[in-house]
């Protein structure tokens, strides 16, 4: 994700080449090819292209463009919605984790040493279940990343799931069930903790859904080709008028269309925003911002320090 510190004017305008490089060339060639036809034959000597026309055309393609990327924008915030409520709810199961379950309030934690194993267990799960599902969403195989947060033999367990954060969400509930004892009191300890694993299935869910929801792709098909008939129709009207395109209208077609474009291609960007993209989510930088709260929350001194941006983009 594109961040607003470490990204000057200088960086901004870098990127934005970066990104747009061939699409830049395409129209510049798109709009000189138009100019030369014009100038050397009789192919584009037509009124169909009038003001009238153009308008309408500049209409169309601007409801399409609008319609795709708030569309988009839309998938996209939720992301980081559901991301920033998992961040939430990550700090508020690790204060549950050492706040509720102690000793006193469920015996078979047995002592203090034990109490404070099992505690680093639970949180260290759910430190593997965010990078699974960050993995997970992002398409990814890289499932050894998990080694700091589990034991071995459940890492190798693990890899015989086919949804890998469903199933360590799963194994958070059976650890609990299984120390937590009927006692009234003690069930409504299962029930809160219950609670907040529903919570997290509830975040998992949510980003799954937008993952794997295709946007249609005829709209894609749609605005893309009414931005290129923009392209196109344009330069030609102008050349309608008086058979002849100067160079400040020739600037003003390509800037035009250029900008038609960035936005329809930043909409198609934004559209998918788990596939490890600039503007994407930034879960690896979330993520290491949970294992930082809930390990400082467990009494560790030495944390990983925090992801920065590099040139301006957090991932």
């Amino acid at each position: 994700m594109i961040v607003r510190h470490g990204t000057g004017l200088k960086r901004a305008i870098e990127l934005f080449i970066l990104r747009n490089w061939a699409l830049i060339l395409t129209v510049i060639v798109t709009e000189q090819a138009i100019v030369l036809l014009s100038r050397y034959t009789r192919v584009l000597e037509t009124d169909v292209f009038s003001a009238t026309a153009i308008g309408l055309i500049a209409t169309v393609v601007g409801i399409f463009i609008v319609f795709r990327f708030n569309e988009s924008y839309q998938r996209w915030w939720e992301a980081r919605i559901l991301w920033g409520a998992l961040v939430n709810q990550s700090r508020s199961f690790a204060r549950e984790v050492g706040t509720l379950l102690t000793p006193e309030r469920v015996p078979k934690l047995g002592s203090g040493p034990e109490a404070n194993e099992f505690q680093t267990e639970l949180v260290h799960r759910h430190l593997a279940f965010c990078n699974a599902l960050r993995i997970s969403l992002r398409g990814q195989d890289s499932w050894a990343e998990l080694a700091p947060f589990l034991a071995a033999d459940e890492l190798a367990e693990l890899q015989g799931f086919a949804n890998k954060p469903t199933r360590l969400i799963r194994s958070q509930g059976d650890r609990l069930a299984e120390l937590i004892g009927t006692e009234v009191s003690q069930q409504l300890l299962l029930m809160r903790f219950d609670a907040t694993l529903s919570s997290l299935y509830d975040v998992q869910g949510g980003c799954e859904r937008i993952k794997n929801t295709a946007f249609p792709d005829e709209v894609r098909l749609i605005s893309r080709s009414l931005v290129w008939l923009s392209a196109v129709a344009v330069p030609i009207a102008f050349l309608s008028a008086d058979r002849h395109i100067r160079a400040i209208e020739l600037l003003a077609v390509v800037v035009i269309c250029l900008s038609f474009m960035v936005v329809e291609q930043l909409g198609a960007s934004l559209n998918n925003p788990f596939e490890n993209e600039i503007n994407d989510t930034p879960m690896t930088a979330l993520c290491r911002t949970i294992e930082i709260d809930l390990r400082q929350q467990l009494g560790d001194k030495e944390v990983p320090p925090p992801i920065e941006p590099i040139d301006g983009v957090l991932m």
